[in-house]
């Protein structure tokens, strides 16, 4: 990515907590899927700005920067997943649940939401990034660095797994 390794662009503190403000709450909901757990993805939402500020990237334009800020909370997610303290510990957060019952779309796309939160990550974040952040499949395997068929395969047996959640195998 250009600007990442090279060299060093200063933000100013507007810039930075306007970068903040436009991709906080999407990057907190990935970072949710992905742990399960409401205080471990608000420490992986500052993590992944803290890495922002510290590389402070280059970006053409703000889809690059929601992509580079996607794929960082990810990777650090999946470090998180990898930690003997993560694996040892399976703590269901009844919090982020609320929070996700708590979100502001009809009852049947939160009911929908619910069952997408409960799949493994690696499905639910494909899920989420194309049918809640809008990205199609070729966008996401740019942000996953992942085949495209082999996301769409993943997306197969993703939605596979959500009729199943939902309770509609047909």
């Amino acid at each position: 990515m250009k600007g990442v390794k090279g060299d060093m662009k200063v933000l100013t503190k507007e810039q930075m907590e306007e970068i903040y403000r436009r991709n906080c709450d999407m990057i907190y909901r990935v970072c949710l899927l992905q742990l399960k757990h409401e205080q471990d993805a608000l420490d992986a939402v500052s993590e992944t700005f803290v890495r922002l500020f510290q590389k402070k990237p280059d970006f053409a334009d703000t889809e690059h920067e929601k992509a580079w800020l996607i794929r960082t909370a990810i990777n650090y997610c999946k470090d998180v997943q990898k930690s003997f303290w993560k694996r040892k510990r399976n703590v269901y957060d009844a919090a982020a649940e609320q929070m996700l019952q708590s979100v502001q779309t009809p009852s049947e796309d939160r009911e929908v939401l619910q069952a997408i939160w409960r799949l493994p990550p690696a499905h639910a974040e494909l899920l989420y990034l194309h049918y809640y952040e809008g990205y199609s499949i070729e966008e996401i395997a740019v942000i996953m660095h992942k085949n495209a068929s082999t996301l769409r395969s993943r997306l197969s047996r993703a939605k596979e797994l959500l009729r199943k959640e939902l309770g509609k195998d047909g």
